[in-house]
């Protein structure tokens, strides 16, 4: 039976997406992709903050020296949350594509920052991953993708697992740490034609946690990319989710009201929200950017 679902932080987003929990100070952040913003909520206090980016931010990851790093519309960049302000990386990827923008990605463990990105409309391949090494140089891993999503690597480093939603699938690469090249793509979950896989985690045994887009769901796959399980959200489009919480055990997933018709937003006021879970697995401390 489904432990109780609750929603955490009364700050709804229009697009909330790509949570990171932050195990030091006990803080979640999240983002709001249209709402060119991103929140940071206190789990003890229950008081969140919103910080304006002035552009589309598809995701945020922690600095090792502490701070911000994140992918936005013109590639990546630091804010400075004191003086609520972006520094862009000169050059950024696709710093002048107005055709793409950035929209998830992920620390990987040797500390560089994976982001991808896709077309504004939603429908061509045009989008690429990029990786960000500490030295704020970079390169494409990969392109003619349509909608660069959840990514994530197994325990014992060698795997990288990568989304793109459109192809309905989670793909497994060989990951080598020392250069961040990624090679050997295969299938390792897939999805019918008509489910969207969005943003995902990996906990501490191989399990990946994959939030469907339109099904108001977050499905859990072990090791093997059997399903074992589901937690059913009270929002349609579910977005994203990491672990977080003292015991890295309670399961954090955004959720959006983006496509939604005034009729479902009456029917789901809760989309937009933040919910939180426990679970009766562990998640893991994610990576941090060393630059």
């Amino acid at each position: 039976m489904q432990t109780a679902i609750t929603p955490v932080f009364d700050l709804p987003a229009i697009h909330g997406e790509g949570p990171v929990w932050d195990e030091q100070k006990g803080l979640l952040y999240w983002v709001d992709i249209p709402g060119e913003r991103y929140f940071k909520g206190d789990l003890k206090t229950g008081l969140a903050t919103s910080y304006p980016v002035g552009q589309a931010i598809g995701v945020l990851a922690l600095r090792e020296q502490g701070g911000i790093i994140m992918a936005v519309r013109d590639g990546f960049g630091f804010y400075d949350e004191a003086a609520q302000s972006l520094r862009l990386i000169e050059p950024s990827p696709e710093q002048h594509n107005d055709l793409v923008r950035f929209n998830d990605g992920a620390i990987d463990p040797a500390g560089r920052f994976l982001a991808g990105t896709m077309a504004w409309d939603e429908t061509n391949p045009i989008g690429q991953l990029f990786s960000l090494t500490p030295d704020l140089q970079w390169k494409s891993l990969m392109n003619n993708l349509y909608i660069s999503n959840g990514m994530g690597w197994s325990k014992d480093l060698k795997t990288f697992f990568f989304i793109d939603t459109l192809q309905h699938a989670v793909y497994a690469y060989d990951y080598a740490l020392e250069t961040g090249d990624i090679t050997n793509q295969r299938t390792f979950i897939s999805f019918p034609t008509n489910e969207y896989p969005d943003g995902m985690c990996v906990d501490n045994e191989d399990g990946i946690w994959v939030a469907m887009y339109g099904m108001g769901k977050v499905i859990h796959f072990d090791g093997s990319g059997q399903k074992v399980g589901e937690i059913q959200v009270p929002a349609p489009h579910t977005t994203s989710c990491c672990f977080g919480g003292d015991k890295m055990q309670t399961l954090f997933i955004t959720t959006s009201k983006r496509d939604l018709s005034e009729a479902q937003q009456k029917e789901y006021p809760l989309a937009g929200r933040t919910f939180m879970v426990e679970t009766d697995v562990v998640g893991k401390v994610e990576p941090r950017f060393k630059g």
